[in-house]
């Protein structure tokens, strides 16, 4: 439905910009700003059996999907414990919600992205950026997530030749 104020061609033009500015992988364009990353989604199985019968504990996630982001991160913070140091940062994604339309993703809390080298576990969706108020003209979707280790996912990273 078109508003009077924000027609969809307006809307359109708003997607255009955005898509060139941050780059769009289902036209395999190149943006100016083209950071991108992987999300990795938790799978519906909450167990999985190995070949010695015994169940995992941890999560399960399914293969990932490469979008494009902007990322905020925040400055690296070192702890140190009776266990060694430990590497701690927080960072913001925020991409283009009809990117994640156009190839039917939803991202949810506890979805993790990887990004320079790193592995960031989303602990909250926020998709409250609004043109011109109207609830049905949502432009983006912005995650917090914070830094993991990979020793504490079931994700296998996978070398490139």
């Amino acid at each position: 439905m078109a508003s009077r104020y924000y027609p969809q061609l307006d809307i359109d033009t708003f997607d255009k910009f955005n898509k060139e500015l941050v780059g769009d992988l289902s036209t395999s364009k190149d943006g100016i700003i083209n950071q991108e990353v992987i999300i990795y989604k938790i799978s519906a199985q909450d167990t999985e059996v190995n070949m010695y019968g015994e169940t995992s504990q941890g999560k399960v996630f399914k293969p990932g999907v490469q979008v494009v982001a902007l990322v905020d991160a925040e400055d690296q913070t070192t702890t140190t414990d009776e266990f060694g140091p430990d590497l701690q940062q927080n960072a913001v994604f925020s991409f283009l919600r009809q990117s994640l339309v156009d190839i039917s993703y939803v991202v949810e809390i506890g979805d993790v992205i990887e990004w320079n080298s790193g592995y960031w576990e989303i602990s909250s969706v926020n998709e409250n950026q609004l043109v011109g108020g109207q609830t049905s003209r949502n432009h983006s979707v912005v995650c917090s997530a914070f830094l993991v280790r990979i020793s504490h996912l079931n994700i296998e990273r996978v070398r490139s030749i």
